[in-house]
């Protein structure tokens, strides 16, 4: 009984242990080393923007696009295009882990609209975490069908 009593106790202070460390109580002790996160108000944010890849046009019509890509954690989605030379429409922001709605997505897709026929844009596509600054990708082009 002594034993079973022993083991009991050694898991529990495990599990508080580890309890303690996740919440950040035991870091600025043990000085593991940073794990790139701040804590404001009990909410963790991760300074450290995605890293972006994978980012293609999937499916274009005469008056839209698809854009699809991937980042290395949850974050938001939005696509920033114009004509060929310059930038100046923003999609909405979508999955954006700031609202405190959603954690963010790693695999994001955005319906761009409005666009003209026979027309070359250029795009790029920005995702953040909670608390980072907008990763941005390399600028893509892409050209409408004809009608």
């Amino acid at each position: 009984m002594l034993i079973f009593l022993l083991i009991l106790l050694i898991a529990g202070l495990a599990g508080f242990g580890y309890w303690a460390y996740t919440q950040g109580y035991l870091k600025s002790i043990i000085k593991f080393g940073s794990d790139n996160t701040t804590k404001t108000s009990g909410v963790t944010k991760d300074t450290v923007p995605p890293a972006i890849s994978k980012v293609e046009v999937t499916t274009k019509a005469i008056k839209e696009a698809g854009i699809v890509w991937k980042t290395d954690k949850p974050s938001s989605s939005q696509v920033e295009w114009g004509a060929k030379g310059s930038f100046g429409n923003k999609s909405e922001i979508t999955d954006d882990p700031t609202s405190g709605t959603t954690i963010g997505a790693v695999d994001h897709g955005v319906i761009i609209k409005g666009l003209t026929a026979n027309t070359e844009y250029q795009y790029r596509v920005l995702s953040h975490t909670n608390g980072s600054a907008d990763a941005v990708s390399d600028t893509n082009y892409f050209t409408t069908p004809s009608e």
